[in-house]
């Protein structure tokens, strides 16, 4: 399931790994035919960059704004799984959005996504955003208001992921000799506490065999 965390989580990964900004690219490896590809589509948009693209970015993953949210969605076990139906562009997504408002309203939801007319990012807490800001800038981290900020005017629900009021915690797995501790027990072996990671101390395993060789208990 995508929610709003895994969201957040998705953007701070591609902070930390550096991704670059390529105009009508959502997380693939920049590759120079990839490139060429974006130059003939977005002569004006990527062309224009060519020189600093190919200097900064080339062989890097890469996104454009929105692209940073559909890459998200489409991710799928370490690859990109592309959706016509929700290939869409900034103003597309908040114009289908069914929850948001105004940038003053903005709930304190991590996930929630952040707008202004041809312009998206991430809003991932505590005033912060993570966006695709620009060629020169890529992926980067920027408050939501104040010097560095963009103009965000207006806040959304991706219309494709799960928002959820809490992170959801893994559920912790079942210990593999839980089994073998609950069957000593309903045998009547006492094996003292559930600890399954600690060093047996050889007191310990005295009092292990005493009891398996006790012929009251193995009959």
């Amino acid at each position: 399931m995508k929610t709003n965390f895994g969201l957040v989580k998705y953007a701070q990964t591609a902070l930390q790994e550096k991704w670059g900004y390529v105009w009508g690219t959502f997380g693939q490896v920049l590759t120079a035919t990839l490139l060429q590809q974006k130059v003939n589509q977005y002569p004006s948009q990527v062309g224009a960059n060519q020189a600093f693209i190919k200097q900064n970015w080339l062989n890097k993953r890469v996104t454009d704004c929105v692209g940073l949210i559909k890459s998200y969605i489409w991710w799928n076990n370490g690859r990109l799984v592309y959706k016509a139906e929700q290939d869409l562009n900034a103003n597309m997504m908040y114009n289908q959005a069914k929850e948001k408002g105004t940038i003053g309203t903005i709930p304190e939801i991590p996930g929630v996504c952040v707008y202004k007319s041809g312009h998206i990012g991430v809003y991932i807490g505590k005033g912060q955003v993570i966006e695709a800001r620009s060629t020169t800038r890529g992926v980067i981290q920027s408050p939501l208001k104040g010097s560095g900020a963009v103009a965000w005017t207006h806040w959304l629900k991706c219309p494709f992921i799960e928002y959820i009021v809490e992170e959801e915690k893994p559920m912790d797995k079942e210990h593999w000799a839980e089994k073998h501790y609950d069957n000593l027990n309903k045998k009547g072996i006492e094996v003292h506490e559930r600890r399954f990671e600690d060093n047996l101390k050889r007191g310990e395993m005295f009092a292990i065999l005493d009891r398996l060789t006790d012929k009251t208990v193995m009959k």
